[in-house]
């Protein structure tokens, strides 16, 4: 339907309430225009893109991959929104066109990588120094690559994407060639505000890192390409360097609104909409696509996604004690008993800790009796003879309850040529 310069397509128009379709219509008929009828598709792609999915409308949008490696790209969405799919979606579409490098912190893209005979770089096996050397040569010979962190804990894998993706960036200007740094839950190595349980000096080096692939990176032809559950959990000096989003299901108010406010929506649309989204449907945003913004479903994928929740199964039927024998139970517990007394030393704060290590010392009797005799000579002391003498316990006991005093710096103890002497140490005569 055409009103002058305006046109509105079949689609457009069964949106409208029953009152205005009926008005518009009317217009159209009053003016000669044909009423619209069900848009074709046009699946022809342009120059450099690739097919992510259909739009509400039936067309296909594309993501330009010039484009976005100019204004990189951010894929945000609840847990379940189908962000994992996604970046899958855009490797495979992309395999081929460009050099792509995948971080993957919980093991999502191992099948990517050996439908492609990608390389796995495992960073169990491989420490900071030696990815840093790996990143070097990847970006030397243009090698696409999985870096696996899923077996380390969070300090580790930000330590280790500190050091390759810093290499990376750090590549000479000869092998300043494009490549697309994908990145699933970015947060991890870029959290908001200083989250996380990591050492302040890893955060920060990891959070300057992804910060400068996301902004010095693009002049050296790296493009990130990363994915969060909430944007509130991401740094602000990440995605702020980011032109190109896609926006799922979100839940949350601080999320919703974040998210309408990065695709230019406003918050009372963000609420309609956002909390509406299913699984593996986007918002897109940003100059890397043909219809932005643009509601799109993500097309199908052809490597195994293992992001799913796993399908229900019923669990096998076991009694009490074939499962106590499958947990051994036994052994379980012999071991809890064992560990008891580390547990509770363990427990105990540092302190107290070296009074309980004291008193348990044998010589500890005996050196709480040579105490109660020197301190009030002090600040003379005694021979260790006539301590002997005066306990009436041989030189052997006083010489080890001297030893015991003297690790915990109470006494001082001089060797003189007429035998041993003793005294209170000095600031220990209260």
């Amino acid at each position: 339907m055409s009103f002058g310069k305006v046109t509105m397509s079949a689609q457009e128009l069964e949106r409208l309430p029953p009152a205005q379709q009926r008005l518009a219509k009317a217009l159209a008929a009053e003016m000669g225009a044909p009423l619209p009828v069900k848009a074709v598709v046009d699946d022809t792609p342009p120059a450099g893109g690739i097919d992510l999915g259909r739009s509400d409308f039936g067309k296909t949008v594309y993501l330009d991959i010039e484009k976005l490696l100019d204004g990189r790209l951010l894929v945000q969405g609840t847990s379940g929104a189908g962000k994992s799919w996604t970046l899958r979606r855009i490797v495979e579409q992309t395999n081929g066109l460009v050099q792509q490098i995948i971080i993957d912190p919980e093991g999502e893209f191992g099948s990517i990588a050996q439908h492609y005979d990608f390389p796995i770089l495992d960073g169990t096996k491989l420490d900071p120094a030696a990815l840093a050397v790996a990143a070097g040569r990847v970006r030397e010979h243009r090698l696409s690559v999985l870096l696996d962190l899923s077996q380390l804990d969070r300090e580790t894998q930000m330590q280790s994407v500190t050091a390759f993706v810093g290499a990376l960036i750090a590549a000479p200007r000869e092998n300043w060639h494009p490549a697309m740094i994908v990145i699933d839950e970015a947060h991890l190595f870029a959290p908001f505000g200083g989250a996380g349980l990591a050492a302040t000096s890893v955060r920060q080096a990891a959070t300057q890192t992804i910060t400068d692939l996301m902004s010095r990176g693009r002049k050296r032809g790296l493009a990130g390409v990363l994915a969060t559950q909430r944007i509130a959990k991401l740094a602000k000096s990440v995605s702020s360097e980011v032109l190109n989003f896609m926006i799922g299901l979100n839940t949350l108010d601080i999320d919703i609104r974040r998210a309408a406010e990065t695709i230019g929506w406003d918050a009372s649309k963000g609420f309609d909409r956002l909390p509406m989204l299913k699984p593996g449907d986007f918002v897109a945003s940003g100059p890397a696509f043909s219809q932005a913004p643009a509601t799109l479903h993500i097309g199908p994928v052809e490597t195994r996604h293992i992001g799913a929740r796993p399908e229900m199964v019923a669990p096998a039927m076991i009694d009490a004690a074939g499962a106590a024998s499958l947990l051994d139970l036994e052994q379980l517990h012999a071991a809890t008993a064992g560990d008891e007394e580390i547990r509770s030393e363990a427990s105990i704060p540092p302190a107290y800790r070296s009074i309980r290590a004291f008193i348990r010392e044998p010589a500890f009797a005996d050196a709480g009796r040579v105490w109660e005799v020197l301190r009030p000579l002090a600040p003379q002391g005694a021979a260790v003879a006539d301590l002997a003498d005066y306990l009436s316990i041989d030189v052997g006991r006083v010489s080890a309850a001297l030893a015991l005093l003297d690790s915990y710096g109470a006494v001082e103890i001089s060797d003189l040529s007429e035998g041993r002497a003793v005294r209170v140490g000095k600031g220990m005569t209260i």
